[in-house]
């Protein structure tokens, strides 16, 4: 028994020890010999960059391939793993000449003599972005216009000369990976101002800053608490597109009492509008604005959460004017839109993208050259849960218009 006793004890010791070995990740043993260097390196350039291939020596221990360089005052590497036979180095904003060293790295870690190349970069993509950017004057700011054609991550900056503190400050920022983009900066006074455009790419590269002198085009924003609901009030006209059905096109119907007309226009993000199910679409939305506008542009709210790009949501829509409501035949279209989501995702899977456009409202601009109105309805066409659909429904958080005013 104390014998038993005694090895019961010894193994218990054993386990412990066992217990408390500590693995260390590190790299192979340093026995293999080190190995022989890449050849026959070809480098072709590239936007930024280089593209470098190569042949591998006919070493089983090789593990991988390093470019060491400089780069923005820094060492910097690239690897590329033995099963292929080419690097690419990226981020110069300069077409200068770069020394490039490649080594072929064991198993062990151990790197072969150097064969050095040379690199030059040519002309980065940011500056072929900073040269396509076209700007124009819009209603309360510009709109501005670029393309991309590495199709690479970039930011346009924009920056406003500010005359009291006699230096620029920020005002704006649009990214994107789009070939082609359009976006405005609003909300600037109608008064000549001085303006600066620039790119940055994700390595932190900027371009030279394009300036220019620009006067926003007046508009104000619209006062929605004084817009006045007007279903019911006039006949309502019955211009293509109408219901499949056959049936008139009619007026929406609220869903309750908690999601009135009115929640549309409050300022209010944590209410919303919207109407009864299983109407015949189109439906339309008819309201007085209280005053004639030139409108310029209009911003909408989705309903978020599990809702965004879907349900009720709307996916195409027309606005249309008149200053007669009295007669059906006197409404003009103003717009026609269909909603873009930006991911192109399926219905209920949404991207950080499509949660920020959410979030951020959507922002679309009538057409110029369109009557002054008093009078608007939104027409929605269908919505993001029946696309093309008979029937359907329509809710919004927030909806919100910029003009002038005409009288």
């Amino acid at each position: 028994m104390k014998s038993f006793k005694l090895l019961c004890a010894l193994c218990i010791i054993i386990a412990s020890i066992s217990a408390c070995k500590v693995d260390v990740l590190a790299p192979l043993p340093n026995s293999g010999t080190t190995p022989n260097p890449i050849s026959d390196p070809i480098v072709q350039n590239l936007p930024g960059g280089a593209q470098i291939t190569y042949t591998l020596p006919n070493d089983s221990n090789v593990l991988y391939v390093k470019a060491e360089y400089q780069f923005q005052g820094k060492s910097a590497n690239v690897i590329s793993s033995f099963y292929k036979k080419t690097l690419v180095i990226q981020g110069f904003n300069d077409t200068l000449s770069h020394d490039v060293k490649l080594y072929a790295v064991s198993r062990g870690e151990k790197l072969s003599v150097p064969v050095s190349v040379k690199i030059k970069p040519l002309t980065a993509s940011i500056q072929d972005v900073r040269s396509s950017l076209l700007i124009n004057p819009g209603f309360g700011g510009f709109s501005v216009q670029l393309t991309n054609p590495s199709a690479g991550n970039v930011m346009i900056g924009v920056l406003r000369w500010d005359t009291i503190q006699k230096q620029w400050t920020q005002i704006d920022a649009y990214y994107t990976n789009s070939a082609s983009a359009l976006f405005s900066t609003r909300g600037l006074d109608s008064i000549p101002q001085l303006f600066g455009f620039f790119a940055r790419d994700r390595w932190n590269n900027l371009t030279d800053t394009l300036k220019l002198r620009l006067k926003p085009i007046y508009e104000v924003q619209l006062d929605g608490t004084k817009f006045v609901d007007k279903r019911k009030a006039y006949p309502i006209p019955q211009v293509s597109p109408l219901p499949a059905s056959g049936k008139p096109m009619a007026e929406m119907v609220d869903y309750s009492s908690s999601y009135v007309f009115k929640n549309l226009f409050d300022g209010n993000m944590t209410n919303l509008y919207h109407t009864k199910q299983n109407y015949d679409q189109p439906i339309w939305l008819p309201f007085d604005l209280g005053k004639k506008y030139r409108l310029s542009r209009y911003r909408l709210w989705q309903r978020t959460g599990t809702f965004l790009f879907n349900h009720g949501n709307p996916h195409t829509w027309e606005i249309w004017g008149t200053n007669t409501p009295t007669d059906p035949n006197s409404w003009v279209r103003l717009d026609r839109e269909t909603m873009v989501k930006p991911s192109g995702l399926p219905l209920s899977v949404n991207s950080q993208d499509d949660v920020d456009a959410g979030n951020l409202g959507q922002e679309y601009m009538f057409p110029i050259g369109i009557p002054a109105v008093r009078y608007i309805a939104w027409k929605n066409i269908d919505s993001w849960g029946s696309i093309e659909g008979a029937t359907g429904f329509f809710h919004l958080q927030e909806l919100r218009f910029w003009g002038q005013v005409v009288q």
